[in-house]
């Protein structure tokens, strides 16, 4: 089987949301795309909040459309091209990341306890946006959090719309850390200059530097890249590949989700089905777990919901449904 770049697969079309867009800005969180729980932190202090290893377990919604999986397998393999970074499937990790078309885009920072939710909603489906989505997983906070944020960009605070001056917080050193690395206006975790505007002519956050652009959505800038190797001490590590262990069920070659993509999960069944058993869906997933994911599930399934939305709690209220 040919063997091809992502980005001789993927149109250059999903890599970056249409310009002007950025449906971080949407979801509502804390800081727009942030789930609001370790807030104060550029990137992570805490060890217990980072992933073993760099290995990030992981299940994914069967409700995406083939296009989106294949777009974020994309961003799974830029990850382990610059980084030591390995999302891989989940087998029976207690602590892993479950990746759902929920409303918006949105993502805890770091590691928690049990299952998070990174949400890829309408609009929210591009390699830039899901690797964004993604480090804000690894651990990462938004750019202009940083502490020495007003020696590189202006706060247009007059321009910001009510009640969303609290996503432009910036953090002292006692909260956050910059891993030695400047302020990045390039880096994939920046707003945009028009940010929660009241008026989008007016930039609600304007680069110092003359000619500087921010809030890019392509992908990975060169420092985005050291900070995520340094936060995980890649460098330190023999080699990238024996940072995550063999999967009990995973695939076995970096293109399995594109060829998927392609149809040839039934194209090729004899070798696709033997090594990529995770993008051809061979894997046990998170919907075929008899749990409620949702403590309201069992009063939602007595009003009917199990009918009248069907799709939400087919995944996330099983037990309640009666389902498995």
């Amino acid at each position: 089987m040919k063997t091809n770049s992502t980005k001789d697969l993927i149109p250059a079309s999903d890599y970056t949301p249409p310009e002007g867009d950025d449906p971080m800005a949407k979801s509502g969180y804390f800081e727009g795309d942030i789930v609001e729980d370790l807030i104060g932190r550029n990137a992570i202090r805490d060890r217990r909040s980072m992933w073993p290893d760099g290995v990030v377990p992981y299940t994914i919604s069967p409700y995406f459309s083939t296009r989106d999986r294949r777009v974020i397998a994309a961003a799974f393999q830029e990850y382990e091209r610059h980084t030591c970074i390995r999302f891989v499937s989940r087998t029976n990790e207690y602590d892993y990341v479950h990746i759902s078309p929920g409303y918006g885009c949105s993502s805890l920072v770091g590691r928690n306890k049990g299952v998070q939710t990174v949400s890829l909603g309408d609009g929210c489906v591009y390699v830039g946006v899901v690797i964004h989505e993604l480090m804000h997983a690894v651990g990462f906070w938004h750019e202009q959090s940083r502490a020495d944020r007003d020696d590189y960009v202006e706060v247009q605070w007059n321009n910001i719309q009510e009640g969303m001056a609290y996503n432009f917080a910036k953090y002292t050193l006692k909260k956050i850390q910059h891993l030695d690395e400047p302020y990045d206006y390039e880096s994939v975790m920046h707003y945009n200059e028009y940010a929660f505007a009241r008026s989008q002519y007016q930039p609600t956050i304007r680069p110092l530097e003359s000619g500087a652009t921010i809030g890019q959505r392509r992908g990975f800038s060169q420092t985005d890249i050291r900070k995520i190797n340094k936060l995980y001490s890649c460098e330190t590590r023999t080699t990238k590949t024996t940072a995550a262990p063999v999967a009990q069920c995973a695939d076995n070659d970096k293109n399995c989700g594109i060829w998927a993509g392609q149809g040839e999960c039934k194209k090729n069944p004899e070798w696709m089905l033997v090594n990529c058993k995770m993008s051809c869906e061979q894997c046990g997933s998170l919907v075929s777990i008899c749990r409620n994911q949702n403590t309201k599930c069992e009063t939602w399934a007595k009003k009917g919901h199990c009918t009248h939305f069907a799709s939400y709690m087919e995944e996330f209220c099983r037990k309640a449904c009666q389902l498995c």
